[in-house]
């Protein structure tokens, strides 16, 4: 298959990626992986092993970052189980509310308001309920960022992989 062909590809998996990055519920960090893999193996760019196997591993990591921070800073900010329970709650609720709001949107809103709800039933008091809503929203946001930092760095090896494959002819 022709290079710029198999780039041009790469480069849009990354670019649906970014935006399934930010908006919960898209899958952003696979279709990193996807495109990074498509361009070793089918475009013929020169990218080693270890190279792939590091970004294997970070998305891996992102996995595990998406899934426990935002739980980790619910309870670093002072919330209990019931905070991060409803929290979980809240992401279910938003993935699939429909409600006229930008995608994601609903969830971000679903997982604070999940987080202070899952406070208050358990007793605990309005400053404590709205801190583990705000870590657990901190801690969707640092996660959302390290995504969306991978697939700028899976974007940008594409590019520099395609200005090498230029400047060589």
């Amino acid at each position: 298959m022709e290079i710029g062909v198999v780039l041009i590809v790469c480069l849009i998996l990354v670019v649906a990626g970014l935006i399934g990055s930010v908006v919960p519920g898209l899958p952003g960090t696979p279709l990193y992986l996807v495109a990074m893999l498509i361009a070793r193996f089918c475009g013929d760019v020169e990218m080693s092993n270890l190279e792939l196997f590091v970004i294997f591993i970070l998305v891996a990591a992102t996995f595990a970052v998406d899934f426990f921070l935002p739980m980790w800073t619910t309870k670093k900010f002072g919330g209990t189980k019931a905070g991060v329970y409803g929290s979980i709650v809240g992401l279910l609720v938003g993935l699939f509310l429909p409600v006229p709001l930008p995608p994601g949107t609903a969830t971000i809103i679903c997982m604070f308001l999940g987080a202070v709800i899952g406070e208050y039933i358990a007793g605990q008091s309005n400053d404590v309920a709205v801190k583990s809503g705000m870590g657990n929203l901190i801690g969707f946001i640092v996660a959302t960022t390290v995504k969306f930092a991978l697939g700028v760095y899976c974007g940008w090896r594409l590019i520099s992989f395609g200005l090498d494959m230029f400047n060589k002819n």
